[in-house]
């Protein structure tokens, strides 16, 4: 796509300051308050917990766990019902409960407790799609094999053009979109960077705003902010902020 590098920058500079809901909820934040025996588990779970999911909920669903006990025997032990009612405040609790009880028991039963650190053993569990597999394999494993693409990359990936003259229908589809053109370099950062990003367009639009503002090209984050769905002059007059005057959005 034309331009993508320079817009990939902007997005990268605005966000730099990492205070996007999921730099400090996120899979990768839990992840990181684990020890190294025990993050690998407690990413796959948060990662089953995420679908339908904020990330608020699943961080705090998350410390459930672990204060409940958080290992393949350990939850394959517990009883469904309070099973259920510790992850009750995650979307599809139901099926959730029967997702991690059987990876559990998979788990135990073929990998030795452990889970495993290839893309066919982690889309082999229940529950466990390749958008958590890819960031699993990263987080977990240091393996960047793919870009992880959730509704936040795919609607992004779309709005600026990078899924294709046409754009693409499913998330899955915008994976194979993307990979076909991005450098390998980037696969990593793309899904933290696009999903901070998302969440500051539907939920902290006038921070996003000043650091459009405070950016080394103000104009152009606008610009870009307006194109992934900010109500730019709107948002800035509620929030008392002054815009570059000319500005064509």
């Amino acid at each position: 796509p034309a331009n993508w590098r320079a817009t990939w920058e902007l997005i990268v500079e605005l966000r730099a300051d990492r205070t996007a809901v999921v730099d400090s909820m996120g899979t990768e934040a839990i992840a990181g308050e684990s020890t190294k025996e025990e993050r690998d588990f407690d990413a796959l779970v948060s990662l089953m917990l995420s679908s339908q999911t904020k990330d608020t909920v699943n961080a705090a669903t998350m410390k459930k766990l672990r204060a409940h006990g958080l290992s393949p025997r350990r939850l394959l032990d517990t009883p469904d019902e309070r099973l259920d009612e510790l992850i009750y405040a995650c979307g599809f609790h139901n099926n959730k409960v029967k997702y991690l009880k059987a990876t559990s028991r998979i788990l135990l039963e073929q990998h030795g407790g452990r889970v495993p650190d290839t893309m066919d053993g982690l889309l082999a569990l229940p529950g466990v799609g390749p958008k958590m597999a890819l960031i699993l394999l990263r987080v977990a494993f240091g393996k960047v094999e793919g870009i992880s693409v959730d509704t936040h990359v795919h609607r992004i990936c779309n709005q600026l053009g990078w899924a294709g003259p046409g754009g693409t229908k499913t998330p899955e589809q915008t994976r194979r979109a993307i990979e076909a053109w991005m450098p390998a370099d980037i696969w990593a950062e793309v899904n933290l960077v696009l999903v901070g990003l998302g969440q500051e367009v539907q939920t902290e639009k006038s921070k996003l705003l000043r650091k459009c503002l405070a950016c080394s090209d103000p104009a152009a984050a606008l610009r870009l902010a307006s194109v992934c769905g900010v109500k730019v002059e709107p948002e800035a007059k509620k929030a008392g902020l002054v815009l570059p005057p000319g500005l064509a959005l």
